[in-house]
């Protein structure tokens, strides 16, 4: 091999660790404020049972027509 293939061989090895490290910097920084918004006691919790249907009714619903909503305009 001469010279610029090896020069060209090692930035891109260079080019690959500062991506993945980059990529694991930044994981780990979203994972943390995860985990603190997830443990967070103020943090409201969903109210799950008004945003489902009974059983029934969700059976029924693939049946009907979806929806339209309009988006009103001013």
């Amino acid at each position: 091999m001469d010279d610029s293939s090896v020069g060209a061989a090692v930035l891109i090895g260079v080019i690959a660790v500062l991506i993945i490290a980059a990529f694991i910097t930044l994981w780990l920084r979203d994972k943390g404020r995860a985990d603190e918004v997830a443990t967070d006691p103020q943090r409201p919790q969903p109210d799950v049972a008004t945003q489902t249907r009974a059983r029934e009714a969700r059976e029924e619903a693939a049946d009907e027509p979806p929806v339209q909503k309009r988006e009103r305009r001013h």
